[in-house]
């Protein structure tokens, strides 16, 4: 992809694979892909595999789709979160509280809405279900 400074429009810094989305396809397709696959590894299927129900026509329409697949199809990508990033406080207290639950780092990472490496990176550092809701563990 393209080695130029992220996007940025109206105060949106889009990182990554955002960025070259935004300037191909524009804003809304950029908050769309970030919406439905922002913070995990994502494969852009090349425009003559789209289908009406492949994730990325779902998420932007045919049109600004086939813009994305031209541009990056047939490769994985790590969706960064774009602008659907949140509050650190309360970020890490879901990840906390769907860990201690037993739900899956996949899925704590989407409804928290962070990276999946994120998630892996609290589990490791501060261990999930510590005793203690309000602290993590020091040693």
């Amino acid at each position: 992809m393209s080695a130029t400074r992220p996007f940025d429009a109206d105060g949106l810094i889009w990182p990554g694979i955002l960025a070259d989305i935004a300037n191909a396809a524009g804003q809304l397709a950029a908050y769309r892909v970030a919406e439905a696959k922002g913070g995990t590894q994502t494969y852009f299927p090349r425009p003559e595999r789209l289908t009406d129900d492949n994730w990325l026509v779902v998420a932007c329409g045919w049109e600004a789709a086939r813009v994305i697949a031209r541009r990056c199809g047939g490769g994985k990508f790590e969706v960064p979160l774009g602008p659907l990033s949140g509050n650190k406080a309360a970020v890490a207290r879901a990840i906390r509280e769907g860990l201690a639950q037993g739900v899956s780092g996949q899925r704590v990472a989407r409804l928290a809405g962070v990276d999946a490496r994120t998630v892996r990176r609290h589990k490791n550092e501060y261990g999930a279900g510590n005793g203690r809701d309000d602290q993590y563990n020091l040693f």
